[in-house]
């Protein structure tokens, strides 16, 4: 298992999960790669993305330096300023950084990189780390984003990961509800892309959200999705929530994201996988 047990040893490496956690969501505060959902699983992760790389020119050319340099740090032995106006002194290697920035296939490599490089150090060996490069798939609707969502927030309990409904450890869904109970106010506001804003005031505006349900709305879709999907954890015969339509096509939409044919294609919304 990459980040679970081990069978063979007994190792448990299921601290690797949050290394993927946190480097996903720190990343999607340097890429126009806006995160909605995920799931860290033993041996591969799911995430639903608004990708827009129209945004990387609304970038400053110092913003393109700073945010490559969060990427790739200058050496020990170089400041960052100087490491900035270096850049900005290069005109041609701004342009690409930047188009770098807006490149769906650099957020998944900066993502990915550097955790195999941290678990071969871990395990004392060199090889490959990932099994391959990673897949996508277009959302064409907001109802196939939400569907989509859900199917990440319950990857674990479909894996037999987790016991209960209600938000399984190292899913966007259980991040936003430790959110809630810091800001309670976020339950009742639009989702809006999930960051990790290093370094940032907690007074700094959040991304402006891009689907209009609630929090509160979400949370009750999920549950009462897995527990219909997945009775053996727990929520069989609940009343579906009043907010949702039809939720026998629902409950299919979401059962279809294991099985829809993953596409090379890059459109607005993306769900990945590695």
């Amino acid at each position: 298992m990459l980040c679970g047990e081990d069978p063979l040893t007994g190792r448990d490496f299921s601290h690797r999960r949050a290394w993927i956690e946190n480097r996903l969501l720190e990343l999607a505060d340097i890429f126009t790669v806006h995160v909605y959902a995920y799931a860290v699983m033993s041996n591969h992760y799911h995430i639903t993305v608004d990708y827009r790389p129209q945004e990387r020119f609304e970038f400053t050319e110092e913003e393109v330096a700073r945010r490559w340099l969060r990427l790739f740090p200058p050496s020990r032995d170089q400041a960052l300023e100087p490491a900035v106006l270096a850049l900005l002194e290069d005109p041609e290697r701004l342009a690409t950084l930047r188009d770098r920035l807006g490149d769906l296939s650099w957020y998944m490599r900066c993502l990915n990189e550097p955790i195999a490089r941290r678990a071969n150090r871990e395990d004392d060996c060199t090889g490959r780390f990932w099994q391959g490069r990673f897949c996508s798939k277009e959302l064409p609707s907001d109802r196939s984003v939400w569907a989509c969502m859900a199917y990440d927030d319950l990857n674990p309990l479909r894996a037999g990961m987790a016991d209960a409904v209600d938000a399984p450890e190292h899913t966007s869904l259980q991040r936003r509800l430790e959110e809630a109970e810091e800001y309670p106010e976020r339950l009742e506001e639009p989702l809006a892309p999930l960051v990790r804003r290093v370094g940032r005031v907690v007074s700094e505006p959040r991304p402006a959200p891009r689907l209009d349900m609630p929090l509160r709305s979400y949370r009750a879709h999920v549950e009462w999705t897995g527990g219909s999907l997945h009775s053996a954890r727990g929520g069989q015969g609940r009343a579906p929530p009043d907010h949702l339509h039809d939720p026998t096509s629902w409950l299919a939409l979401v059962a279809s994201q294991r099985q829809r044919t993953l596409t090379p294609t890059l459109p607005r919304w993306v769900r990945s996988a590695a």
